[in-house]
C-alpha cells in the first residue's frame, strides 16, 4: 500500500541547539488510541486542532479545544477507510478525506463537531487516495483537496463554500498520476498545487486550474515528502524523503530551484514542510525533529520538543501576530507551539538584558519597525501611546521565549504626531519617543 512506502520511521536522537522558541508536549495526546501509523494533525489557532488517522475499518478523528490538555473522541459515525486528510474550518466544521487501498476514496464533513459525519465527495473509479485537503492561505473559504489518479490523472478538487460542494479539475500535464501524503499546498484560489509520490516533483496552477505544469525539484529521493510557499508565490521550499539535510529553494515560483543545507544532520525519511501565512517562517518537521526558518529558507534553526521525534505530520497557523502550532509522532505524541511572529532572524544568541531599541526608520510613514531583546521567558506587551498618555495600540501582549524580536507596526489609521511606544516585562519597562508624518 502506499502509505507503507511514504512513511517510515527512523531512528531518532536526542538533540540540542539554540533556539527561538519551545514545543510543549500535550499530556492530553496520551489518551488517543487507534490512530494507526500515519496520524495527520490541522490546528485553526491555539486552542483548536484535529488529530486524524486510523486503520482499514476503524477511522479516527480526535479533537482539542483546550491547546491540548484533552483530546476527545470526535469519530461519531465515521466509518471505511482510515483517514490520512483533515481540514479544520472552524470550531465545529471539519473535513476529512480517506485513502482506501483501492476502489474510491471520499470526503466528509461535520459541522457539528464530529458527532455526525455526511459524505460531501466521492471519486468513483479505482485507485482514489486523499493526500491533503487545504484551505487557501490568504482565503479560508477556498478549500483544495488532492487525489490520485482514480480516472487516468491525478486530481484536484475545489470547493468555495466549506466542502458542501466540489469541482474537479484534472491535473494533466504534471508528470504523475500518485500525490504525495504531506506535499499540497495552497496560497489563493489561484496558485495551488501537490507534490509527486513517484519524484522530487510538483505540480502547480497558476491560474485556478486552468492549466497545469510540472516541475521537478532539485534535490533527489524517492518522494516529494514537503512542499510550501510563501504568500507572495515567489518564495518556496521543497523536500523529498531522502534529502535531508538538504532541501530545495525557489526565488520565482516553483519555476527552478536550488538545493541548499538545513545546517541539520543524520537522516531522516519522512520531512513535511508548513508555511505560517502572511510571513516570511517556514516549519520543517522531520524524524528528527523540527525546525524553523524565518527568512525563506536562507537559514534554518533547531527547535526543541520535549524530546519528542518521529513527526509525522506539522499545522501552524497565524492568529493576529502570534504563531499557533501542533505537531503530531508516528506514536500519537502531540507537541504545540505559541510563539510571537516577529522573531528577528539576524541572531540566534540569547540576550542577557532586556533592550528597547530606537525605532527606525524615525520620522515614519505609515510604519516603522521597533526591535527588542528578552533574556528570560515571561509575557511581554509593547503599546502605543499618544501625546498625551492614551493607549492608541497594541503591538504585542503575550508570552515570549528569551530571544530578539522585530515587530513591523503600522499606524496608517493615526494621525500625525508623536508618539510614545512602551515596552513592559515583569519588572522591567523601557519608553522611546516616535515621530509619524504622512
Amino acid at each position: 500500500m502506499k502509505y507503507l512506502k511514504l512513511f517510515v520511521l527512523a531512528v531518532a536522537f536526542l538533540f540540542a541547539a539554540n533556539t527561538y522558541s519551545q514545543w510543549t508536549y500535550c499530556n492530553g495526546s496520551a489518551n488517543m488510541t487507534g490512530l494507526g501509523t500515519n496520524p495527520g494533525i490541522y490546528c485553526l489557532d491555539g486552542n483548536t486542532a484535529i488529530v486524524v488517522g486510523g486503520v482499514t475499518g476503524a477511522p479516527r478523528v480526535y479533537k482539542t479545544t483546550n491547546g491540548g490538555v484533552n483530546f476527545v473522541n470526535a469519530t461519531g459515525n465515521l466509518s471505511g477507510g482510515e483517514i490520512y486528510a483533515g481540514c479544520i474550518i472552524d470550531a465545529n466544521t471539519f473535513l476529512v478525506g480517506d485513502g482506501p487501498a483501492s476502489g474510491s476514496a471520499n470526503i466528509k464533513r461535520t459541522s457539528d463537531g464530529g458527532t455526525t459525519w455526511t459524505t460531501v465527495l466521492t471519486t468513483g473509479g479505482a485507485g482514489g487516495f486523499f493526500n491533503g485537503i487545504v484551505k487557501a492561505a490568504t482565503n479560508p473559504n477556498f478549500i483544495v483537496a488532492q487525489s490520485d489518479a482514480f480516472a487516468g490523472t491525478a486530481a484536484m478538487f475545489v470547493t468555495t463554500n466549506g466542502g458542501l460542494n466540489w469541482t474537479l479539475q484534472n491535473m494533466t500535464g504534471v508528470g504523475f498520476t500518485i500525490g504525495s501524503l504531506p506535499a499540497v499546498f495552497c496560497i489563493d484560489n489561484q496558485f495551488y498545487g501537490s507534490g509527486a509520490s513517484t519524484t522530487p516533483r510538483i505540480g502547480l496552477t497558476t491560474n485556478g486550474g486552468t492549466s497545469w505544469t510540472g516541475y521537478a525539484i532539485s534535490v533527489t529521493g524517492t518522494f516529494t515528502s514537503g512542499v510550501a510557499f510563501n504568500n507572495n508565490k515567489t518564495n518556496g521550499l521543497g523536500i523529498s524523503s531522502a534529502s535531508y539535510p538538504n532541501i530545495s529553494r525557489t526565488t520565482n515560483g516553483g519555476v527552478n530551484w536550488t538545493t541548499l543545507s538545513t545546517g541539520g544532520s543524520g537522516t531522516s525519511t519522512l520531512n513535511v514542510l508548513r508555511w505560517v501565512p502572511g510571513t516570511d517562517i517556514c516549519f520543517l518537521a522531520t524524524s528528527l525533529g523540527i525546525m524553523m526558518t524565518t527568512n525563506n529558507g536562507t537559514s534554518f534553526v533547531t527547535q526543541t520538543t520535549n524530546s519528542i521525534t518521529g513527526f509525522f505530520d506539522i499545522s501552524v497557523q497565524n492568529n493576529s501576530g502570534t504563531i499557533n502550532g501542533f505537531a503530531v509522532a508516528g506514536d500519537g505524541s502531540v507537541v504545540k507551539l505559541s510563539s510571537p511572529v516577529a522573531i528577528d532572524p539576524a541572531n540566534t544568541t540569547t540576550p542577557s538584558t532586556f533592550a528597547l531599541e530606537q525605532n527606525y526608520p524615525n520620522p515614519f510613514n505609515p510604519t516603522t519597525t521597533i526591535k527588542y531583546s528578552v533574556p528570560v521567558s515571561g509575557n511581554v506587551s509593547i503599546k502605543v501611546y499618544n501625546s498625551i498618555g492614551v493607549e492608541v495600540m497594541t503591538v504585542v501582549n503575550g508570552n515570549h521565549v528569551a530571544g530578539n524580536y522585530v515587530e513591523n507596526v503600522d499606524l496608517s489609521g493615526l494621525s500625525s504626531g508623536i508618539y510614545f511606544y512602551t515596552l513592559t516585562s515583569g519588572d522591567f519597562k523601557d519608553t522611546k519617543k516616535m515621530m509619524l508624518v504622512k
